[in-house]
């Protein structure tokens, strides 16, 4: 996902061409894919001045991941499709869906420090997703740490309610109900 200080979110990243058109497949990495549709403006930099615009898109789940195909206003051709390959897509902060009380963006939680039964265990350095959830991939302070699954003074916490008691993005700061038993 997009990092902190910059004027967007990164979205997906596109692949092959689909058809003739100009469709392109895009593998979609926003926690709402719903939120883009007809009309949404998409961005090729992280800067927000090479605007895309959403002329079609249809959603679909492939080998357990959300993607897309996503056909742009003036991409016409295969040949500017395949052109597109590899690109980032990002979404401006302004166009981003309003979050509700106790909803964050996944990317927030990177810079977050993890709390277990009131000790500081380190700070979350990334958010790994694979298919059944994400995990939370946590850079121990104190790599000598006797913890079990303490793997390079590294720990991954599974992002579901059995683990995870509190999340406060305004203090970063998240609260640990348990260890993993399997680690």
């Amino acid at each position: 996902m997009s990092q902190k200080n910059v004027d967007a979110r990164l979205i997906g990243i596109v692949g092959k061409a689909h058809g003739i058109r100009g469709e392109v497949n895009v593998m979609l990495l926003t926690d709402y894919p719903d939120s883009i549709t007809k009309g949404s403006s998409l961005y090729m930099d992280e800067d927000c001045s090479r605007k895309l615009i959403v002329e079609k898109i249809v959603l679909r789940i492939k080998k357990g991941r959300e993607s897309a195909i996503i056909k742009f206003e003036g991409i016409n051709t295969r040949e500017l499709s395949d052109g597109m390959r590899g690109q980032e897509l990002f979404r401006c902060q302004q166009d981003c869906p309003v979050l509700d009380d106790g909803q964050y963006w996944i990317d927030d939680l990177e810079g977050c420090g993890a709390y277990f039964e009131g000790v500081s265990l380190g700070i979350v350095e990334k958010v790994e997703e694979i298919p059944s959830n994400q995990n939370l991939l946590i850079a121990l302070a104190d790599k000598s740490l006797k913890i079990s699954g303490n793997y390079g003074g590294r720990l991954c916490i599974p992002l579901i309610d059995d683990y995870i008691e509190n999340i406060d993005i305004e203090n970063k700061k998240i609260i640990l109900k348990k260890l993993p038993e399997y680690i």
